[in-house]
């Protein structure tokens, strides 16, 4: 047995904190829901990171590498190979050290005696609880090839979109850092070849051409840090990145941002709708499905909201009920819920929503990159304009007063 830590929510909503000795996260969850709790999550307490310093080191692999892995499998199982063999066949098909690794790790604890969901569900970092849930209810279905597939079309779902996304951000962010670049050369290299001109007559030229000599001024000062902020800067992005588990620092400051605010709501009713239709199609149950929702959400505070929704589900509260209750998801959205869960058909609802959401987000994504590149670049050429036209009229200044 091991030592778990675990989050879970009593009958009022309030969240409680503690620890359960159990051989898996699986039985902790299993436990607090016996006992009339809602589970939020189960890890395991520190004992110590026993991988060797190349396994430290080594990257993690790629969620699409995990994606494709799936994808094999499905196909595999599609084909009559039982589960068993289609592992053995991974292994001997498949050239990257990680994947065979990994496969034969599958493949032994699976001849064990073990299922297929408790096997995966040893190796959190590739195989979120979603993932393994999904497989779990596939498992006693008997449709564990459907389930398969179903999880690596919604994972190369989610890879478009975030290519997308970051697709959509990129050029701005490239116009940005190359503003910048071009505003600290001119700074530290341009503006100092004409510094010779103006000696002696710094208190006759234009407030704002000599502003910028003295920006030149104060920047060459602190030139030598700059390289260091920068290094240390990324550094710390990374750090964020390894420790902040289940946050997003860059979705984080889309939220807050009045123009990117509203590509974090399309964006975090997609996949609340989404992943609500697939697990709900798959036989998984509303208040699992909550819960491994809450899982994955990376929209600031929305996994808090959903906590306090399945507290009210657990209660006895229709679902579209709480989510009017709660700021998660628009009002028209929660609409379309009820009437779903009102026919029975929540699942198509959902479906449908996720649809209409995608096609939204894309439209306004291109709308984001249409509108950003061009002010942006707009702004370089007002920046370098005034740059040129304060030197120009320091020196006509400095000329006049010559003559």
């Amino acid at each position: 047995m091991a030592r778990f830590r675990y989050k879970a929510l009593n009958v009022s909503g309030r969240l409680l904190e503690g620890t359960m000795d159990a051989v898996s996260s699986k039985d902790v969850l299993r436990e607090l829901d016996k006992a009339g709790f809602t589970p939020v999550s189960a890890h395991p307490v520190g004992t110590g990171d026993s991988r060797s310093w190349k396994e430290r080191l080594t990257p993690d692999p790629k969620p699409a590498e995990i994606t494709a892995f799936t994808l094999d499998l499905a196909m595999l199982l599609k084909g009559g190979v039982s589960l068993d063999e289609a592992l053995v066949i991974l292994t001997q098909m498949e050239t990257r050290r990680w994947l065979v690794k990994l496969v034969r790790s599958l493949h032994t604890e699976l001849s064990s005696g073990q299922s297929f969901s408790a096997v995966l569900e040893t190796h959190p970092t590739l195989f979120p609880p979603l993932y393994v849930k999904m497989v779990e209810v596939a498992e006693m279905s008997g449709r564990l090839e459907e389930a398969l597939t179903s999880i690596a079309a919604e994972r190369q779902r989610i890879e478009n979109l975030s290519k997308r996304l970051v697709s959509a951000i990129a050029y701005p962010a490239f116009l940005g850092i190359a503003a910048v670049g071009v505003l600290f050369f001119v700074l530290l290299y341009i503006i100092p070849q004409f510094e010779g001109a103006i000696q002696g007559f710094r208190d006759r030229i234009d407030g704002s051409a000599l502003f910028v000599f003295e920006l030149s001024e104060g920047l060459r000062a602190v030139s030598g840090y700059i390289l260091p902020t920068l290094i240390g800067l990324l550094v710390v992005g990374l750090l964020s990145k390894r420790l902040l588990v289940g946050r997003s620092l860059g979705m984080e400051i889309l939220s807050r941002l009045p123009f990117t605010r509203r590509l974090v709501t399309y964006t975090l009713t997609l996949t609340f709708c989404r992943t609500l239709s697939i697990l709900l199609a798959n036989g998984v149950d509303i208040s699992t499905s909550l819960r491994l929702i809450g899982g994955i959400s990376r929209v600031p505070r929305s996994a808090g909201t959903i906590d306090a929704i399945l507290a009210d589900v657990r209660q006895g509260t229709r679902l579209s009920q709480a989510l009017s209750q709660r700021p998660l998801l628009p009002a028209h959205v929660v609409q379309m819920l009820r009437v779903g869960e009102e026919s029975g058909r929540l699942s198509e609802s959902a479906a449908r929503v996720s649809l209409f959401y995608e096609a939204k987000l894309d439209a306004a994504l291109a709308r984001f990159t249409a509108v950003l590149g061009p002010v942006l670049m707009m702004s370089v050429s007002v920046l370098i304009g005034w740059l040129i036209i304060s030197i120009m009229t320091a020196l006509m200044s400095i000329n006049d007063l010559l003559i």
